[in-house]
């Protein structure tokens, strides 16, 4: 089993290519995230790649080789101190069920929708409820002590390797009511003039249309700065998520399978 970096050879591309539904493929193999490969070969049959708790797989997954590339990514990870990881499949995989091979887990089989919205030269109104305002998240910001500065931070380490690495390569907005931070939207996996959304709303601020404004702002920072189509990924059972796509404009192109992988205690 080969362990690579970026940049990774030519070779790797239709097996990355399968998988470009999840933008942090792209992302990967572009070098603008931080990840490494396995792979059997310099000419893969199948490859394991990785971004922090999201395992990417590809190619011929019944080798033995891809269980024991997605053992060590779970290994490496519970030494950091991850209680979980989900295994991304491509859109029709030959095989699943990964996750039953892999020691000291628990897995649990899922399927996710995948929407796209395709960007225009123009982006969205966005009406604040009273009370709230909206912000752009910046280095500043982050500073000011507001409450629940932590969760936005750790969103923002949640797909880049830093706080300062988001600033550099990412963006994303919040609402804020007094002195607390209430919800937020952030770009993900920026690649390629594509990027996806990563939203939450805090839950003493839920029902008010926070995810909605915060994303249309997130929206339309992307397309002030030449982005082209926004990715958005969510559970099929997370009817919230799936309605909110909708009314933003998202597509539905298709559901993929996945396992969450619970660390056993």
């Amino acid at each position: 089993m080969l362990e690579l970096e970026y940049p990774f050879p030519e070779s790797f591309n239709e097996l990355f290519r399968v998988l470009e539904h999840n933008l942090s493929s792209v992302s990967i193999m572009s070098g603008y995230t931080g990840s490494k490969v396995y792979a059997d070969s310099l000419y893969p049959s199948w490859l394991v790649t990785y971004s922090n708790s999201r395992i990417l797989v590809s190619g011929d997954l019944l080798n033995p080789g891809v269980v024991k590339a997605v053992q060590r990514v779970v290994d490496n990870g519970v030494e950091s101190g991850r209680r979980g990881f989900v295994i991304y499949y491509p859109k029709d995989p030959k095989k699943t069920g990964i996750g039953e091979s892999i020691q000291n887990i628990t897995p649990y089989p899922n399927l996710r929708n995948y929407y796209v919205l395709d960007l225009g030269e123009k982006g969205y109104p966005v009406k604040v409820p009273e009370g709230y305002r909206i912000e752009q998240i910046t280095e500043s910001l982050l500073e000011e002590g507001y409450q629940n500065t932590d969760l936005v931070k750790n969103e923002m380490r949640s797909e880049r390797k830093s706080v300062q690495d988001f600033l550099e390569k990412s963006f994303g907005f919040c609402a804020i009511s007094g002195d607390e931070i209430a919800a937020w939207c952030m770009s993900e996996y920026n690649a390629d003039n594509r990027f996806e959304i990563g939203i939450e709303t805090h839950k003493d601020h839920r029902r008010r249309g926070l995810s909605l404004q915060t994303a249309r702002a997130c929206i339309n920072h992307g397309v002030a700065n030449g982005y082209t189509q926004v990715g958005w990924h969510c559970w099929v059972k997370n009817e919230p998520s799936n309605m909110l796509a909708k009314r933003l404009g998202f597509k539905q192109m298709h559901n993929y399978p996945v396992e969450y992988l619970e660390v056993i205690k």
